[in-house]
């Protein structure tokens, strides 16, 4: 019989990323707190897993509080796991628009775990920039104001 150990040892993708992959392919669910279920009931599309990863992100950097670095972590996740897992959407594995970035999941997660970059407030809200359209216009908007996501890209490129 096979142990979770002997499918982590075959398992290729960083074990940072196992949790994304897990709810974005319904293995696993993302954990709210009972006070947002109430009021996103049945939330679905593509602003709900950003904003559902976002959370996930900032909850595993020990933060109560999302900021633009998280979004941008849950894009890159969400962009890394598609590319390995072929069910996932298409426009989430657009491979041009990250390679642009250039940071990945693993270097910008560990630079924020070891609070290695200085990072400034946002100038806005996170709900602010997630609601400005697809993937492409979410970077562009991280990127293109003072963010944290700006502060930590520029860091580590």
């Amino acid at each position: 019989m096979e142990t979770a150990q002997d499918q982590d040892v075959r398992d290729e993708l960083d074990p940072l990323l196992r949790p994304t992959r897990d709810a974005l392919l319904g293995r696993g669910s993302y954990r709210l707190p009972r006070w947002k279920r109430l009021l996103q009931p049945g939330a679905a599309g593509r602003a709900a897993w950003i904003r559902l990863e976002t959370d996930a992100q900032a909850e595993r950097l020990g933060r109560r509080t999302p900021g633009t670095e998280h979004v941008l972590l849950a894009v890159l996740a969400v962009h890394e796991v598609a590319v390995r897992e072929p069910g996932l959407a298409p426009e989430a594995a657009r491979g041009e628009l990250f390679d642009r970035l250039g940071v990945d999941y693993a270097r910008a997660h560990a630079a924020l775990d070891a609070g290695e970059v200085a990072l400034p407030s946002d100038p806005r809200s996170v709900e602010e920039y997630l609601s400005v359209g697809g993937v492409e216009q979410l970077l562009d908007a991280l990127l293109q104001e003072a963010t944290r996501a700006r502060r930590l890209v520029e860091a580590l490129g």
